[in-house]
């Protein structure tokens, strides 16, 4: 009778041990080579340049857009699903071009 609790209580260990690891955090990291652009992870500030970020777990998807002087000039959905420690590099355009076909080109500081 005790092996067979021992065995039930083991099973319900490993178990929970693997449902655990199919939910856990992914870090991950977004590189930006234009260093006066502003980066954010679903609309949260989160720096420029060389960005390491802990995806919350659960989370498939994160909204990447970046910022100039205010204004917002790239913006992409990215699948991190299973991208543990992946480099994301953000190809910003040069010249960037808005609905109302005002053109706006970077500003280096």
């Amino acid at each position: 009778m005790k092996e067979i609790r021992f065995l039930a209580i083991s099973l319900l260990v490993a178990l929970s041990m693997g449902f655990s690891s199919c939910a856990t955090n992914i870090p991950i990291s977004l590189l930006c080579n234009e260093q006066h652009i502003e980066i954010y992870i679903n609309e949260e500030y989160v720096g420029r340049g060389l960005i390491n970020y802990v995806v919350p777990k659960g989370t498939d998807y994160i909204n990447v857009s970046c910022k100039e002087n205010g204004i917002e000039i790239y913006n992409r959905n990215y699948y991190v699903k299973g991208k543990k420690n992946q480099l994301f590099e953000l190809d910003i355009p040069k010249d960037y071009r808005y609905s109302s076909g005002q053109q706006i080109k970077p500003q280096i500081k």
